[in-house]
């Protein structure tokens, strides 16, 4: 915070030259009305009572106004006369900031300012420019600048390893930014010093609760993991012994295709198996998802509903009206991840495109020798005869 901004609109500079002049002018006043009470006196009159007058100057005052400027003397007394000593001008200004820090949110910046301005008179007694540190820090902790919070604390143990304060402060700040060590850290040097301090101690069994709390998440976490590959593992089984399916790890994310459904191959209580299936359109970088591919349907039944060829329903991205169920082709890549059976020797080659014709059911594709399902069984759809589809066989797309 500037200057400027803290005095309302007044520089450094600007700030002194007003004080000083405040300070003359009420110098000035007192001895205009001593003299005119004396001429009071002298005439046998009652002298005017000026003994309250003090009341009015800020280091006096009960209560801040809203603004500076609604007090003639405040600026000078924000900026002090010299004829203070720099202890007693840096807790003036720390009295100021604790004031503003009292009035709540809206005045915690101009609390900052008057900290700073304590800090600045770089006084000689480490202890208070300790508390001015920890002071701010107070302020920043308010704001959420936790960051600041422990860079002031850590200068302020510095200056003094006994304020316990600046340990608490700390110790909040490091946990607000999920440094659970060090905030525990912090606890027990501040505990070293005072082994009961129970604001420490509470935050430190705060720290150890949260703590608690994540190992027993990242606990639920591997134990649903474990879950799900024992799963896995056994859904692998089962689909081998069915039809020597092999089920794999997936290649890449499949939830951006499956509109983030979760479903998975499953088997029914007939032993029937169902495939959740994703076409991927390469050229477009479209997908269908087919929520339910059972084993005795062929890619043509499911493909002559989405481009029936009696009355043909052009996607909105084939603006050219290429793909029709004349031009269409379906290919898998062979052996594109591996199998979760361990066992299951898979033959190494060269990886490859397989073309499947539309009457080909989907049972006798996925049991093909080089087809591993990559979690769900995925299948490229291209237009026969463009320039896309030449690159695409060549693999330099």
């Amino acid at each position: 915070m500037s200057t400027a901004d803290a005095t309302g609109g007044l520089t450094e500079e600007e700030e002194n030259i007003l004080w000083e002049r405040s300070v003359e002018t009420w110098k000035q006043q007192k001895e205009e009305r001593k003299k005119s009470n004396q001429e009071l006196i002298d005439r046998g009159e009652e002298p005017i009572d000026y003994d309250n007058d003090w009341k009015d100057l800020p280091i006096f005052m009960q209560e801040l106004p809203e603004e500076p400027s609604s007090n003639q003397y405040l600026a000078a007394f924000q900026s002090l006369s010299n004829d203070c000593t720099p202890e007693e001008r840096a807790e003036t200004f720390k009295n100021l900031g604790n004031d503003y820090f009292k009035e709540g949110k809206s005045r915690f910046n101009d609390a900052i300012y008057y900290y700073n301005k304590a800090l600045s008179v770089k006084c000689n007694d480490m202890k208070k420019n300790s508390i001015y540190l920890s002071n701010r820090a107070a302020v920043n902790m308010e704001l959420g600048n936790y960051g600041l919070v422990i860079k002031d604390c850590t200068i302020s143990i510095e200056f003094n390893p006994l304020n316990m304060k600046a340990y608490s402060r700390m110790a909040r700040a490091q946990l607000q930014l999920s440094k659970y060590q060090d905030s525990i850290n912090t606890c027990d040097i501040g505990l070293s010093h005072e082994p009961n301090n129970k604001d420490l101690l509470t935050i430190k069994e705060n720290v150890n609760k949260k703590l608690q709390d994540i190992k027993k998440r990242e606990q639920e976490k591997i134990d649903k993991e474990n879950q799900l590959k024992q799963q896995q593992h056994l859904l692998a089984t089962k689909l081998y012994e069915k039809n020597q399916y092999k089920l794999g790890y997936p290649i890449f994310d499949m939830s951006q295709y499956t509109y983030q459904s979760d479903r998975k191959v499953t088997i029914d209580q007939n032993n029937d198996v169902h495939f959740p299936v994703v076409f991927l359109y390469p050229e477009f970088g479209k997908s269908d998802f087919i929520m339910d591919f059972q084993e005795d349907h062929t890619f043509g039944d499911h493909l002559q509903m989405m481009f029936p060829p009696e009355n043909p329903e052009f996607a909105p991205w084939d603006t050219k009206k290429e793909y029709t169920m004349e031009r269409i082709e379906v290919y898998f890549e062979t052996n594109w991840t591996k199998p979760i059976l361990s066992d299951i020797k898979i033959k190494e080659i060269e990886k490859k495109w397989i073309r499947v014709k539309h009457t080909t059911d989907i049972a006798k594709v996925i049991s093909h020798p080089t087809y591993i399902i990559p979690e769900i069984p995925i299948f490229y759809i291209v237009s026969r005869g463009n320039l896309f589809y030449k690159k695409f066989l060549e693999n330099k797309l």
